[in-house]
């Protein structure tokens, strides 16, 4: 049986030099250059996904489909489709994984440390904009105890970040 000749995609080709590219700086140890290629490498692809969207008329699924897809796959794929959405899909919707949210390595370690309460706080009032007296209620307890978690969780997160207690003047 004959070869197939399959044809590389341009995002395939992209990847290809990439990957020759980082191997090179890989093997001369130019660590902040991997890291550089890396990241101009993600910032073209997140210009690409932008231009992208950009032409996409999304009103044409903006419509009532109950039945064109079985089990409801219409409205996972038209979730995908719209941006207000794309946070709540790529990220994790749990207040545990509070320190993904963040790119920083200092600042995203020192957010693993915090407490299951300090976390859930974080996640609802800072992230979500969640009134602390809605907080409160739902946790049962003070508006004042609500307050007094996010300060010792923003205060925790700063030392072990910068190794003071106090925020910078």
């Amino acid at each position: 049986m004959g070869g197939k000749i399959f044809r590389q995609s341009e995002a395939d080709k992209r990847e290809t030099a990439l990957d020759q590219r980082l191997e090179e700086l890989a093997a001369e140890e130019d660590w902040t250059a991997v890291v550089d290629e890396l990241d101009r490498f993600e910032e073209n692809n997140d210009r690409r996904h932008e231009e992208h969207r950009a032409c996409l008329d999304l009103s044409l699924m903006d419509r009532d489909a109950e039945d064109d897809w079985e089990g409801g796959q219409f409205r996972k794929f038209l979730k995908l489709c719209r941006e207000r959405d794309w946070n709540d899909l790529i990220f994790s919707q749990k207040p545990e994984d509070l320190h993904q949210l963040v790119t920083e390595y200092p600042v995203s370690a020192a957010l693993k440390e915090l407490t299951p309460i300090q976390k859930k706080v974080l996640w609802a009032n800072v992230v979500w904009g969640v009134p602390t007296s809605d907080l409160a209620r739902e946790l049962g307890c003070s508006v004042r105890n609500i307050t007094k978690h996010r300060q010792r969780a923003l205060e925790k997160a700063r030392f072990l970040v910068t190794g003071r207690k106090e925020p910078d003047p």
